[in-house]
Parts: structure tokens; C-alpha cells; sequence
């Protein structure tokens, strides 16, 4: 187990406080600046200016101990974290998304400035783990995965580090996969990038895309899950530093 994360595990009682979602609902630019003045208002003082720390944690790495996906910190800010510090806020679950949506922008595009190895060889870790099969940076590699051209500018040195180790943990809807049987005995699967009320359009292996009428299904399934395999226990602990690096240094234009 990488030591950058501990991937702790609450009970998330969400529909207690009024919500039902495992996903942020909440995250649009107005939500996180209504976000910024609920966390002015009730989180500085522990937390800091803008999350810098205090009595309690930075919040600016985007690395939680408790309530690493968007669930969970929903949860650690409605219901408090039991032996430390933090209290439960009854605030309704519309505020407390957007809570949860400005925290997470707290970390946004300073993964590099606070990642620990070395992008260099980072990019060798990246080009030896075939990571390039199925994601892409400046136009080259594989199609399947997110582009990774400005990934550093976006997410967080948490998101990233969560990303590789635990890919199943936050799952966008656009990288579920279909997975089905027609009338006529074909085997169906591939990327669901859309579906309405009477078909799916996907993207097969071999980069096609497709639509699949639905009443030509005898059978089918959403697969949830991530195609990305976790790398831990697969990379060296410096390895998974390097290509944490190496992904927080890619940054679009602005490299």
C-alpha cells in the first residue's frame, strides 16, 4: 500500500441529511463560489484561508484522509468525523455539495508544484507501463482512456494519485462500458458514450463507433467499473511518485 493515500472506508448515510446521489449534482462554477462563501464562513477557522491548513488539514493537495471520493466528503461534512475534530454541519445537501465542490477545486491544477518525483522519469514510467495504449498526450496514443494532455492543469495531486490507485473509486458516466447479446447471438461490448430512449452509441475495440438499436438486445448490461487497472502493487513506491510527477507536469499550452 502507497502511504499517499489511506483509502479509509465511512459509512455514507447520505439520504439522512436529505441526498440520495454518490455523484456531485452541484459543481457548476456558481455552486463552487457559493461554496467559497459557505467555507468563509464555517471552515477557516480550523482549515485555513482558501485551505491552506491551520488546526486542521490542507486541504489544497486534493489527498483526504477520510472521504476521498465526492460521497465521502459529503458524508465527513454532514455527519462530522468521529475521534477528530471535525463536527457535523446541518447545513441542507444542496450546501453541502457545494461545499464539497469547492474544496475539491482547493487542489486544482497544483498537483506539480506539490507532487514528490520526478517527471522525467516519470515519462518513462508512463511509456514502459503501456499507459499509452489507451490514453493519449499531444495527440498521440490510444483512444479508450482520457486525454492526458492537460491533466496537471485540471485535477489535483489527490485526483491523480486516487486515479491510479484506485480508478473504480470515481467513475465518469461517459467511460461505462455495454456489454450485451443480440437476437441473433452477436456478443456486444464497448464503450457507452451515449444512449437514449431507443438506442446506445458506442465506441468498440477497434475504435468504431457504433449504435445498437436497443430492441435488437436479447440482452445487456451497464458495466460501471473502470477498463483502467489499479497500478498498485505493480509500480515501486518512487515509480508511483515519478508518474504522479509526470502527469502533474502536463499541462496543455502551457507546457
Amino acid at each position: 500500500m502507497f502511504p499517499v493515500l489511506a483509502l479509509l472506508a465511512a459509512p455514507v448515510l447520505m439520504a439522512q441529511h436529505g441526498n440520495t446521489t454518490q455523484s456531485n449534482p452541484h459543481d457548476s462554477e456558481q455552486d463552487r463560489a457559493a461554496g467559497a462563501k459557505l467555507f468563509a464562513t464555517q471552515c477557516t477557522g480550523c482549515h485555513g484561508k482558501n485551505g491552506s491548513g491551520g488546526s486542521a488539514a490542507e486541504l489544497t493537495t486534493g489527498v483526504f484522509r477520510y472521504g476521498y471520493s465526492d460521497a465521502g466528503l459529503f458524508n465527513s461534512i454532514a455527519s462530522g468525523i468521529p475521534g477528530t475534530a471535525m463536527p457535523a454541519f446541518k447545513l441542507d445537501a444542496r450546501h453541502t455539495w457545494q461545499l464539497v465542490a469547492y474544496v475539491r477545486s482547493l487542489g486544482e491544477g497544483r498537483a506539480a508544484g506539490k507532487a514528490k518525483g520526478n517527471p522525467a522519469r516519470g515519462a518513462k514510467v508512463y511509456a514502459s507501463s503501456g499507459c499509452q495504449s489507451c490514453h493519449s498526450i499531444g495527440g498521440q496514443g490510444g483512444f479508450a482512456g482520457p486525454d492526458l494532455n492537460a491533466i496537471g492543469s485540471t485535477r489535483s495531486l489527490g485526483h491523480l494519485q486516487r486515479s491510479l490507485l484506485a480508478p473504480n473509486e470515481e467513475v465518469s458516466w461517459d467511460y461505462w462500458s455495454l456489454l450485451g447479446r443480440t437476437a441473433a447471438g452477436e456478443r456486444i461490448a464497448g464503450l457507452r458514450l451515449n444512449e437514449d430512449t431507443y438506442s446506445f452509441q458506442i465506441l468498440d475495440s477497434q475504435g468504431k463507433l457504433r449504435s445498437v438499436a436497443k430492441p435488437d438486445l436479447a440482452e445487456h448490461q451497464i458495466d460501471r467499473t473502470s477498463p483502467m487497472p489499479s497500478v498498485e502493487g505493480k509500480l515501486k513506491p518512487d515509480q508511483f511518485e515519478d508518474l504522479v510527477a509526470y502527469l502533474a507536469s502536463l499541462r496543455g499550452a502551457q507546457q
